[in-house]
């Protein structure tokens, strides 16, 4: 059976078996800087529940994509357009990928700095960078990546409308 993508082989590297694209976007510590041709990064603070965590009370991998969502939602709020009113206009952003790098533990009850950036702009899709930091110490907790297709209320990908696009590059206030 022949191999697509890495599939088959052992101990591949994560880096090595993401798309060539995807590799050149993964957040890396020296990369992590905001990109200068979107807005300005947005910050929002989450406090760790005890719900999220482990029995070691470690905050829970699986709590990190909600905290981006959180990010992503608030950064489309100061931008001046709130998510409700893209899906007013019949315009929706489902995840179409999801990546997350784990620096450092994050423990039950820590405030953490959700720190949301627009990495990227396509035609008929967004990618959002996200780092989360300890607000105490300031350490670098995980980041992250989401790209998001531009999908109408059928589900069909459609293009970003120009002023999206606009707003998306920091350019325009809907409001």
């Amino acid at each position: 059976m022949k191999q697509r993508n890495g599939e088959g082989k052992k101990n591949v590297d994560s880096q090595t078996a993401l798309s060539p694209n995807f590799q050149r976007l993964a957040f890396h510590p020296q990369h992590s800087e905001p990109n200068p041709q979107h807005p300005t990064p947005s910050t929002h603070l989450v406090r760790v529940r005890y719900a999220e965590t482990d029995q070691a009370g470690i905050a829970h991998h699986s709590s990190y994509l909600p905290w981006f969502e959180e990010g992503r939602v608030e950064l489309l709020r100061r931008l001046g357009k709130p998510y409700q009113e893209f899906e007013a206009e019949g315009i929706h952003f489902p995840v179409r990928e999801a990546f997350c790098r784990y620096w450092a533990p994050a423990f039950f009850d820590d405030v953490l700095i959700v720190e949301t950036s627009i990495a990227e702009v396509g035609g008929a899709s967004v990618r959002f960078g996200y780092r989360i930091i300890r607000q105490v110490d300031d350490g670098l907790i995980a980041e992250g990546l989401t790209l998001h297709a531009c999908v109408d209320d059928q589900g069909k990908v459609k293009r970003l409308p120009r002023e999206i696009r606009k707003l998306l590059h920091g350019e325009e206030h809907s409001h």
